[in-house]
């Protein structure tokens, strides 16, 4: 047997290292964490050059999985597998038990779905094609544990022919996926609060719907800006107004909003504008809140860019949490390659989406969607 000693940064590194130098078939025996500044990690790795296979997994994880049938696709597959399964175990190097009990037991859960998904043999399933869906709907944007619980609900609801017919199986994982998205209702509030980080694209997406509702649906429509922080938002804005022949009212406070309010008190539809300001600015939110209160019907829209990553989006749904918003509105599809980060997120906020912005045209480039709509985009966008 060969052994051999590797140090790198993160696990990730070390991995590719053993892969160039010792092949796939190589297993890894330890990790372990090196004092020092440079915080490297030491990861033991060994080869039996008398063996062309090698036992990858031991005790219940071996469980159903014959190390000889897999094809190099499948061995690729779970050498990325046993990567990533090395990181977790290196970050849980010194770390409280206590505090990630609940956490890894459900992503000991995960994991053995997914081993089933390659494994399950004598169920008559397909693991080639399970692994492909699988590794389908990550490459979709959909975190890892998401794709799991979307392949275990598979595998428990659906007769084993449709699961083992890869385009079948697609089309279930999309309907599973409608199924967790929230409808839109079809009753609308007179005014309409347009609200999200900067450059997500709050006023033009305002102009968008102002076009729909005058020029579509004929309604009388006014347009408030209280984004007085940027000029060239007032004056985008201004301009807009003017080529629809809208009224715009450009408020500073709590006070000059109600004046506004009055003043369009004829308006079958008001759309309001809002700035958008850093994270760290904390008490931004806190004064427009208090600008936006009041005895009105009012509709609070929370705009989210497809360009943002996971964790921004999940950010931005958490700080504005405090405006009880009641819909989401996407914006920039045709900048996006993947949705998939989309289940998190929608999941987190709770709330319907109801526009999808594809475009910076004016007033064509925004979509009504549903909950079809939206599994479609993630699943073929």
């Amino acid at each position: 047997m060969q052994v051999k000693r590797y140090e790198a940064v993160n696990i990730h590194d070390a991995l590719a290292k053993i892969k160039s130098d010792m092949g796939p078939d190589a297993i890894v025996l330890s990790t372990k964490r090196l004092p020092g500044e440079k915080r490297l990690i030491e990861v033991l790795a060994a080869k039996d050059n008398g063996c062309e296979e090698q036992e990858i997994f031991t005790g219940e994880s071996r469980k159903g999985l014959d190390r000889t049938e897999f094809s190099a696709e499948d061995r690729e597959i779970l050498f990325s597998l046993r990567s990533e399964i090395e990181e977790m175990k290196t970050l849980l190097h010194g770390a409280e038990r206590e505090k990630y009990c609940e956490e890894f037991v459900e992503l000991k859960d995960y994991l053995n779905t997914f081993f089933d998904a390659l494994g399950s043999g004598s169920k008559g399933e397909d693991k080639s094609t399970l692994s492909k869906i699988y590794y389908y709907l990550v490459n979709r944007g959909i975190s890892k544990a998401r794709a799991c619980h979307l392949l275990e609900k598979i595998k428990q609801s659906y007769p084993s022919r449709e699961v083992n017919d890869y385009e079948k199986g697609l089309k279930i994982a999309e309907d599973l996926l409608k199924g967790t998205f929230i409808e839109v209702s079809k009753q609308e509030r007179r005014v309409k609060v347009f609200l999200g980080p900067t450059g997500v694209g709050k006023t033009t997406t305002l102009a968008k719907l102002a076009a729909r509702y005058s020029l579509e649906q004929k309604k009388s429509v006014g347009l408030i800006t209280t984004d007085t922080y940027r000029i060239a938002a007032v004056e985008q804005l201004k301009t807009y107004s003017r080529i629809m022949g809208l009224p715009l009212e450009v408020v500073t406070g709590r006070e000059t909003f109600r004046q506004s309010m009055e003043r369009l008190h004829d308006k079958e539809c008001i759309l309001v504008d809002t700035p958008g300001r850093g994270r760290e600015e904390t008490g931004h939110l806190s004064k427009l809140k208090d600008m936006l209160a009041g005895d009105w019907d009012m509709e609070k829209n929370l705009l989210l860019s497809l360009t943002s990553s996971r964790e921004s989006m999940m950010d931005v749904v958490g700080r504005f949490s405090t405006f009880g918003y009641d819909k989401i509105i996407l914006t920039k599809l045709d900048e996006c390659t993947h949705c998939g980060i989309l289940c998190d997120v929608i999941e987190r906020a709770s709330k319907p989406v109801s526009y999808i912005s594809t475009g910076q045209n004016v007033p064509q480039d925004i979509e009504q969607t549903n909950p079809v709509r939206l599994a479609e985009l993630i699943m073929r966008h």
